[in-house]
């Protein structure tokens, strides 16, 4: 990590922000990012390709999150918004679910998306290590999320950051006559 990186990460609270973070989410993500959230979503067309208006979509999810910024202190299940700054300008997003009401508490980390041209100076661990401090914050002893079969690079590095893999996702497509 870089001692000298200063990241600000703060919940996203203003919707106004949501389509120039959705853009960022685009630019940001390869066809390897797909997981089977992107598919049970809107956000991919298959495990491939991404859906024509991406960032338009991305935009959507955050508006509809940003709603719900005060819930995780209320001990309410909510989907949150984080975004990363180095002085004003963006350099990592992530989306975060909490289930407080769950017989085991836990979170989800949908998403975690970091600059493609500021990766390995520590941008990535910082946003993680300050997902862990929120989802501790709140009771959560879990902390899931899923990547994309071929993002080899994030398996990496969320290993690296003691995660384990407890499951296998498979799908198949279903032709409607």
């Amino acid at each position: 990590m870089n001692p000298k990186l200063v990241l600000n990460i703060n919940w996203c609270s203003e919707a106004n922000e949501a389509p120039a973070l959705g853009k960022f989410f685009a630019d940001n993500v390869s066809p390897a990012y797909i997981s089977h959230s992107e598919l049970q979503g809107t956000r991919a067309i298959d495990a491939d390709h991404w859906q024509p208006g991406l960032p338009e979509i991305v935009a959507d999810e955050i508006r509809g999150r940003v709603e719900e910024a005060q819930m995780v202190d209320s001990g309410q299940d909510s989907k949150l918004v984080f975004v990363g700054r180095i002085s004003d300008e963006v350099v990592g997003l992530g989306m975060v679910s909490f289930f407080l009401g769950a017989q085991e508490p836990y979170a989800i980390l949908e998403d975690l998306v970091v600059d493609q041209n500021k990766r390995a100076i520590g941008i990535g661990k910082q946003l993680l290590d300050w997902v862990e401090d929120q989802v501790r914050s709140v009771g959560c002893n879990r902390l899931f999320l899923e990547s994309g079969l071929q993002n080899h690079h994030a398996h990496e590095f969320f290993k690296k950051e003691g995660f384990s893999t407890c499951s296998v996702v498979m799908v198949k497509p279903i032709l409607l006559e």
